[in-house]
């Protein structure tokens, strides 16, 4: 149980873990313990790709990852250098991430999702000198190297004409170790991993990670019952602060990790009748199509003991659901964080070996509680605090959740003033309302911040409002976020319209949006013409109302008036 003092939460432990990080670059780190687990264990596979069964060992990953570094000395990358990367999944990416990390350069990830216009001005403004994209990048990113003369070279990983294969990097000899020793001492607070992800005001903003926050993420919660070679099913993209830090766990624990470059629901249960994984990494759309798709009725899901997901709160139903078609799962192990903090909070996490017997125990004990978010991550401390008054709260009151703690970011790249408004005496501030039991169990209850999160994927209101009122018939416009139980939120818009264009029809405009954005991004809340935006003394629209009032008129998916 954790201990309350002074209305702030400190995690139940007698020893400091930052003690335990190790005083050594992180990518020496990894390649020690896996040189140490190949000693133990033998040369294994770790990374698979489910589809193409095309692979990397434990032994390959460190020689490629040292081929891979050679070829950036070559091409004279200095530290501090930003070589970005553009993928969903790949057996090679821990390699190349490996690499940039041991030339002392920074691993900047950026997303399919982003418009060509933003992906061009983050490499032009972060000063990348390389580029690692996959096939369905591969046009985009030719395009971007033209715009971008300081972009000196795109690596493919395929055959695209105008990039460079990445099997180029691996064609010669790594250079002796002992290049890769660099003389000043370790530095916690060095910066590794630029990391691009959607924000709350249309910008995405670069947040930097650094050694220390790396290792923070890395022996958070390891599980004791490690088997070499146990098998995992990693289904989300690795380009993502989850996607880094799981895949490096899974090396330090010597998982067998199967990886899906390409997604849809009928494979992820082909995938798991043929590799049969003990553990799968799921976000939400991949524990809904296990609950309700069809094949989930007729699919051998039996090998899976746990899963992992973060990014969003799974409902208790859902829950239910999943254990229900997973006839062998013992732990549903839930994060609650975000990428500036990375883990804040853990489900209660119960080693697989353990008996159903004591996991009933808990259950009739009350201990378990499917709708808390976990318990405090062993290296926080948490509080709860009144967002009018910066009061801070004590058990069972709701306010905005703050954390402190060796994983809070470096700050946001080049953007001082964005860093200070959430980061406050040390405290980060999540923007999330929650509270804390009297037993230390975290609750979330809802997002405060402007940000909409459809089946996990990041949509900013700002974005669609500007295309909405790009419309000519348009004076104002203002995108909310309406809870869906099966989908987190789902995209809804009011606008209002110029004097004179009476005849603009609801569908017409949501049309007009449709063919400049994502999926992600679609109206799946509909739109409807209202009269005023409601907006504060500061001009900020009082998006609060709005989800108020599409609550009180009895709102239905997709309604358009």
């Amino acid at each position: 149980m954790a201990q309350i003092k002074n209305k702030i939460l400190f995690p139940d432990l007698n020893r400091n873990p930052e003690d335990e990080f190790p005083k050594q670059r992180v990518p020496d780190y990894v390649i020690s313990e896996v040189e140490k687990l190949i000693q133990l264990h033998g040369d294994l596979e770790l990374f698979i790709d489910w589809k193409t069964r095309s692979s990397v060992t434990a032994s390959q990953l460190i020689d490629d990852a040292y081929k891979i570094a050679s070829q950036f000395k070559r091409r004279a990358c200095q530290p501090g250098a930003v070589i970005s990367c553009l993928i969903y999944s790949d057996v090679n990416y821990f390699s190349f991430l490996l690499a940039t990390w041991m030339s002392g350069c920074v691993s900047s990830s950026l997303q399919h999702s982003f418009s060509q216009e933003l992906l061009i001005q983050l490499i032009r403004s972060s000063h990348s000198r390389l580029l690692l994209c996959d096939m369905e990048s591969a046009e985009r990113c030719r395009a971007i190297k033209i715009e971008c003369p300081e972009l000196e070279e795109v690596f493919v990983l395929g055959q695209f004409e105008g990039c460079t294969p990445f099997d180029r990097l691996l064609s010669d000899e790594a250079f002796d170790r002992d290049e890769f020793k660099r003389p000043e001492p370790y530095d916690p607070d060095e910066t590794l991993s630029m990391v691009f992800s959607s924000g709350t005001t249309g910008e995405p903003k670069g947040i930097l990670l650094t050694q220390q926050n790396i290792y923070s993420y890395l022996l958070t919660a390891r599980p004791k019952a490690n088997r070499p070679g146990m098998r995992t099913l990693f289904v989300p993209r690795i380009g993502n602060v989850m996607g880094l830090v799981f895949g490096l766990r899974d090396v330090l624990i010597y998982s067998k990790t199967y990886l899906m470059s390409t997604y849809r629901d009928e494979w992820l249960f082909a995938a798991i009748e043929e590799t049969k994984p003990e553990r799968a990494l799921l976000y939400l759309p991949h524990i809904l199509a296990i609950a309700k798709h069809p094949k989930s009725e007729t699919s051998n899901l039996s090998s899976i003991e746990a899963v992992f997901t973060a990014g969003m709160s799974i409902s208790k139903d859902l829950q239910k659901k999943l254990f229900l078609k997973l006839t062998s799962l013992k732990t549903f192990f839930m994060f609650y964080g975000m990428t500036e903090f990375a883990i804040g909070t853990m489900r209660p996490f119960y080693d697989y070996e353990e008996n159903d017997h004591r996991l009933e125990e808990l259950r009739k004990n009350h201990k378990l509680k499917p709708d808390s978010v976990g318990h405090l991550c062993p290296m926080n401390l948490m509080k709860v605090v009144d967002e009018n008054t910066g009061e801070t709260l004590g058990p069972n009151q709701k306010g905005e959740l703050c954390f402190k703690g060796p994983s809070l970011f470096k700050g946001y790249w080049n953007n001082a003033e964005a860093t200070t408004d959430i980061v406050r005496d040390g405290w980060i501030h999540t923007g999330d309302v929650g509270y804390y039991d009297d037993d230390g169990d975290v609750f979330y209850v809802q997002r405060n911040k402007e940000l909409i999160k459809y089946l996990g994927h990041h949509v900013i209101p700002s974005q669609l409002e500007a295309i909405l009122k790009s419309h000519p018939a348009v004076e104002d416009a203002a995108v909310v976020g309406i809870k869906s139980e099966d989908y987190g939120e789902l995209p809804m818009a009011y606008a209002i319209k110029k004097p004179g264009h009476d005849k603009l029809e609801a569908r017409r405009l949501v049309n007009f949006l449709h063919d400049r954005v994502h999926d992600e991004s679609l109206l799946r809340g509909g739109l409807v013409f209202i009269d005023e935006i409601p907006r504060n003394v500061m001009g900020k629209i009082v998006r609060q109302q709005l989800r108020d009032r599409a609550e009180s008129e009895a709102w239905k998916p997709s309604s358009f008036r």
